[in-house]
């Protein structure tokens, strides 16, 4: 018995009364054929059909007599493997085997159709030439087709895929985890950073020259500083060597698509790595993931080069919605899609309370930086009900901010040095508190505007596969624990998809493949008639 892990509802088929000659007819010429009826049934035709819909109430029906009704609603016949790949149960039969063994009844036609449409939107991308390639074929190449974008489970050895991870052998050559608070070193501006701190602190030493409190200060923060400088050097030879151990893994099974500049940055990554593949039922599968924080490559060629191997090794890409997007994490993003593998996109779902609370350890240069960018993509003016809910003069109270911050020498600024940091925090404790909470809901309403449109408004979110034309669209995700439910049914192969007719504005409608987890498209069959014709007829000639 073949295993049918993956599940797919179609919303329309389910409408469909097939005691109904007409409905019965709709559901073979236009949900498996892939045809517009275009003409109503003569009155000997209806007769036909519900003698044979009786029939296949009582006492089912096999492939042969399967045909008859296609050759009757003239539509093309289909071959043995087609008929039992589809609308049986059965693994390949046998050469003895007849098909009089393998029927179908009435309740069962409607399944087997939708599972057919499920498949032809994932590895095919068009109703009408899933059916014309498929349905004259062998079982063989029915099941390479349909491998190729979704690896369908065929044998009872197979049937539960997790084993396939469990069962793999030990690491002999692991990566040398780096500290979450070290993280950082591992990007490539960290020493423009750590620069940048000791130019900051000689002026702040030139300047108070005089002030032996402040030399007591810079000679500490020197100190410091060199003692991080050491640490960096040391870190950057662990992340160097990482990548080299990840160049060596035999297959790769997750892509974490970031765009890291900051410290906090990193521990955020850190703690979200943290929670999808160390906790959980992720955590028994022995999976392999490139971890970004993890690895380093001072080359920019290489680095590409690298990303690029592992985007393309990986069956999976996790991409960060973070503080800013960059065209090197787009970009992996897009590529992913283009290979048609699929692409979870995380966007935090901001709880208000827990959030506040953890950016108020957060450095102050966070909120001048995140403040400056909200402000100029408009944020606040955008959601300004909501932050005047938290502050009804909201942007006295960022100007008074400001002023504060200018009021100081930057070397407050300088999160390495969070004495320095703190202090600016307890002198201005009312402000800094308001901006915590005005920062807060800003970030709220950010992300779940971002949210939205990757699930719903933006084009891009949807991109056409390079091999064979399937429109694969990008699965959003707003928690750690919906991605590790999500990531573990992508690589279980026990996804549930929901088939549904949709009508956007100015469109022709086009019918959806829903990914039930996410409640993401995750691929679309457009109705634009005159656009699916020019499609088909050259997408695949280049």
């Amino acid at each position: 018995m073949r295993v049918n892990k993956v599940i797919f509802e179609d919303l329309e088929i389910q409408k469909l009364n097939l005691e109904s000659p007409e409905d019965f007819s709709k559901l073979i010429i236009e949900y498996l054929c892939g045809e517009i009826q275009l003409k109503d049934l003569e009155e000997e035709e209806k007769k036909s059909l519900l003698a044979t819909i009786q029939h296949a109430k009582t006492e089912g029906i096999n492939r042969q007599q399967f045909n008859e009704i296609l050759l009757l609603l003239e539509q093309d016949r289909i071959s043995k493997d087609f008929f039992e790949y589809f609308f049986t149960t059965n693994k390949k039969s046998e050469k003895n085997k007849t098909d009089k063994e393998n029927v179908i009844k009435l309740s069962e036609i409607r399944d087997r159709i939708q599972r057919f449409r499920g498949y032809a939107m994932l590895c095919f991308g068009n109703f009408r030439f899933a059916y014309k390639d498929l349905m004259k074929k062998d079982y063989e190449y029915i099941r390479k087709k349909l491998c190729f974008c979704q690896k369908e489970l065929i044998t009872v050895e197979d049937e539960h895929k997790e084993d396939e991870y469990k069962k793999r052998l030990k690491l002999i050559v692991d990566i040398t985890p780096i500290d979450r608070s070290k993280t950082w070193y591992t990007g490539y501006i960290s020493q423009k950073q750590i620069k940048k701190h000791w130019e900051v602190l000689e002026d702040y030493y030139k300047e108070n020259i005089d002030n032996q409190q402040v030399k007591n200060d810079c000679e500490n923060l020197t100190k410091l500083l060199v003692d991080i400088e050491e640490d960096r050097k040391r870190i950057e030879n662990i992340a160097e060597k990482n990548t080299i151990t990840y160049l060596t893994w035999d297959y790769m099974d997750v892509y974490i698509a970031t765009s890291m500049r900051n410290k906090w940055e990193y521990e955020e990554v850190f703690d979200f790595t943290l929670e999808i593949f160390k906790k959980g039922k992720l955590s028994e599968l022995n999976l392999r993931y490139f971890d970004p924080t993890q690895s380093l490559c001072k080359d920019r060629i290489d680095k590409g080069l690298i990303e690029g191997l592992m985007l393309k090794r990986a069956k999976c890409t996790i991409y960060l919605a973070q503080e800013l997007d960059t065209m090197g994490k787009d970009s992996e993003l897009a590529a992913t899609l283009a290979q048609e593998k699929p692409v979870i996109a995380y966007v935090p779902e901001i709880d208000y309370n827990v959030h506040l609370e953890k950016i108020k350890n957060y450095p102050i240069n966070f909120f001048i930086k995140r403040l400056h960018i909200l402000i100029a993509e408009d944020i606040f003016e955008d959601n300004i009900d909501e932050v005047k809910k938290i502050d009804t003069n909201y942007t006295d109270t960022i100007r008074l901010f400001f002023d504060r911050v200018d009021a100081c020498h930057p070397i407050n600024f300088c999160f390495l040095f969070s004495e320095k940091d703190n202090e600016f925090k307890t002198n201005n404790k009312e402000v800094f508190e308001k901006i915590c909470k005005i920062l807060t809901v800003a970030e709220q309403c950010h992300f779940n505007n971002r949210a939205n449109i990757l699930r719903e408004k933006h084009p891009l979110a949807i991109q056409v596969a390079l091999k064979t034309g399937v429109a694969n669209g990008v699965l959003v995700v707003r928690n750690p624990k919906q991605c590790a439910e999500l990531l573990y049914s992508i690589l279980t192969n026990s996804l549930k998809f929901t088939i549904r007719f949709d009508e956007e504005e100015g469109s022709d409608g086009m019918t959806k493949l829903i990914e039930n987890i996410s409640g993401s498209t995750f691929r679309v069959v457009t109705h634009n008639e005159k656009l699916t014709n020019s499609f088909w007829n050259f997408y695949l000639d280049y």
